[in-house]
Protein backbone atom coordinates (compact mmCIF):
# COMPACT_ATOMS: atom_id res chain seq x y z
CA UNK A 1 0.00 0.00 0.00
CA UNK A 2 1.31 3.12 -1.07
CA UNK A 3 0.42 6.55 1.21
CA UNK A 4 0.30 9.30 -0.63
CA UNK A 5 1.02 12.81 0.54
CA UNK A 6 0.15 16.81 -0.39
CA UNK A 7 2.46 17.77 -2.94
CA UNK A 8 5.63 18.44 -2.27
CA UNK A 9 7.74 20.13 -0.65
CA UNK A 10 5.80 21.60 2.34
CA UNK A 11 6.54 25.27 3.26
CA UNK A 12 5.28 27.12 6.68
CA UNK A 13 4.54 30.52 5.24
CA UNK A 14 5.42 33.99 7.44
CA UNK A 15 2.92 36.87 7.30
CA UNK A 16 4.84 38.35 9.44
CA UNK A 17 4.11 37.30 12.56
CA UNK A 18 5.91 33.99 12.17
CA UNK A 19 4.99 31.00 10.64
CA UNK A 20 0.98 30.95 10.52
CA UNK A 21 0.38 28.46 7.88
CA UNK A 22 1.62 25.60 6.01
CA UNK A 23 1.01 25.36 2.77
CA UNK A 24 1.69 22.49 0.12
CA UNK A 25 3.73 23.14 -3.24
CA UNK A 26 0.46 23.51 -5.25
CA UNK A 27 -1.17 25.75 -2.73
CA UNK A 28 -3.49 23.83 -0.74
CA UNK A 29 -3.39 24.50 3.12
CA UNK A 30 -2.67 21.86 5.25
CA UNK A 31 -2.43 23.67 8.77
CA UNK A 32 -3.19 26.79 10.34
CA UNK A 33 -1.31 27.95 13.80
CA UNK A 34 -3.37 27.77 16.15
CA UNK A 35 -3.20 29.59 19.77
CA UNK A 36 -0.49 27.28 21.26
CA UNK A 37 1.91 26.15 18.43
CA UNK A 38 4.88 27.69 18.04
CA UNK A 39 6.94 28.95 14.81
CA UNK A 40 9.02 25.56 15.54
CA UNK A 41 6.11 23.54 15.91
CA UNK A 42 5.04 24.73 12.14
CA UNK A 43 8.52 24.71 11.11
CA UNK A 44 8.92 20.92 12.05
CA UNK A 45 5.36 20.09 10.65
CA UNK A 46 6.46 21.70 6.91
CA UNK A 47 9.90 19.72 7.25
CA UNK A 48 8.06 16.32 7.70
CA UNK A 49 7.82 14.96 4.47
CA UNK A 50 11.70 15.40 4.25
CA UNK A 51 12.71 13.82 7.95
CA UNK A 52 10.49 10.54 6.59
CA UNK A 53 12.37 10.63 2.86
CA UNK A 54 15.58 10.92 4.83
CA UNK A 55 14.49 8.34 7.51
CA UNK A 56 13.61 6.16 4.34
CA UNK A 57 17.35 6.94 2.85
CA UNK A 58 18.82 5.84 6.13
CA UNK A 59 17.16 2.29 6.58
CA UNK A 60 17.43 1.74 2.75
CA UNK A 61 21.46 2.09 3.23
CA UNK A 62 20.96 -0.02 6.19
CA UNK A 63 19.42 -2.53 4.73
CA UNK A 64 21.50 -2.72 1.96
CA UNK A 65 24.75 -2.48 4.56
CA UNK A 66 23.57 -5.24 6.31
CA UNK A 67 23.43 -7.60 3.05
CA UNK A 68 26.43 -6.59 1.70
CA UNK A 69 24.95 -5.09 -1.64
CA UNK A 70 26.26 -1.31 -1.00
CA UNK A 71 27.77 -0.52 -4.83
CA UNK A 72 31.11 0.65 -3.94
CA UNK A 73 30.81 3.91 -6.04
CA UNK A 74 27.96 5.09 -3.56
CA UNK A 75 28.82 7.82 -1.13
CA UNK A 76 26.82 7.51 1.47
CA UNK A 77 27.01 11.52 1.80
CA UNK A 78 25.56 11.76 -0.96
CA UNK A 79 22.92 9.08 -0.85
CA UNK A 80 21.58 10.20 2.61
CA UNK A 81 24.18 12.70 5.00
CA UNK A 82 22.76 15.57 2.95
CA UNK A 83 19.16 14.87 2.43
CA UNK A 84 19.53 14.57 6.34
CA UNK A 85 20.91 17.55 7.02
CA UNK A 86 19.06 19.13 4.93
CA UNK A 87 15.66 17.86 5.99
CA UNK A 88 17.14 19.10 10.05
CA UNK A 89 17.85 22.38 8.78
CA UNK A 90 14.57 23.29 7.18
CA UNK A 91 12.75 21.47 10.54
CA UNK A 92 14.93 24.24 12.91
CA UNK A 93 14.21 27.08 10.36
CA UNK A 94 17.96 26.96 9.03
CA UNK A 95 19.93 26.91 6.04
CA UNK A 96 21.41 23.59 4.81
Amino acid sequence: MTTRYALLPWSAIDYGFGAELIKSADGNELAMRQDGASVADMRLMAAAPELLAALEKEAEWRGREAAGAIDPEWDYETMVGQHRRAAIAKAKGEQA
